[in-house]
């Protein structure tokens, strides 16, 4: 059989699902550029554009028997923009806990025992906002979730998203400064 390169979406999708190699490779072949340009509109970094069309493709093909697609330019579009989220989502988490472990970091590198990193956070603590300093005592005592402080403070998951923000914030220029003292 020829390769179904010039083949409806339709009659590639079900060649696809019957397991056609060829089937795929002319999927592949169709959308990888156009999918490229997708995912390059947002992400900066070619190689993580690439993993994410890998990752498209090998679900696409992994999945090729039990999958139900309705539209396939439609299908991939959304599958790319959903790897694209996830990896713009993980890139962020992982941006913020290495600033947050920098300063935490910086604040134990700076005392001598625990008893004098605790006056430090507790100095630190006293500057903020009353509120705030009741949202980072729920999470450094009882180590609760933002949903969890927010249930018990009665506010939004935002507003202790902006409360944790402004500690780390708080910590961060402070300590920023020590560093640079005492450098």
């Amino acid at each position: 059989m020829m390769a179904p390169h010039h083949d409806s979406d339709e009659i590639l999708i079900s060649l696809l699902r019957e397991g056609s190699q060829q089937a795929f490779a002319a999927i592949y072949n169709r959308y990888v550029d156009e999918l490229y340009r997708h995912a390059k509109r947002v992400l900066v970094n070619k190689e993580d554009c690439e993993e994410i069309l890998q990752e498209v493709f090998e679900y696409l093909w992994r999945n090729h028997q039990t999958i139900n697609i309705k539209s396939l330019r439609a299908y991939l579009y959304k599958a790319v923009a959903n790897k694209v989220t996830d990896h713009l989502k993980k890139g962020y988490l992982h941006k913020r806990y290495v600033e947050h472990f920098q300063l935490f970091e910086a604040v134990y590198s700076h005392a001598d025992n625990m008893e004098s990193v605790e006056q430090i956070i507790e100095s630190g603590l006293r500057q903020l906002p009353e509120r705030v300093q009741m949202a980072i005592r729920l999470r450094l005592t009882e180590n609760l979730t933002n949903d969890e402080i927010a249930q018990r403070m009665h506010v939004t998951n935002k507003t202790i998203e902006n409360y944790m923000h402004q500690v780390y914030t708080h910590f961060r220029a402070t300590y920023s400064l020590l560093l640079r003292a005492h450098s």
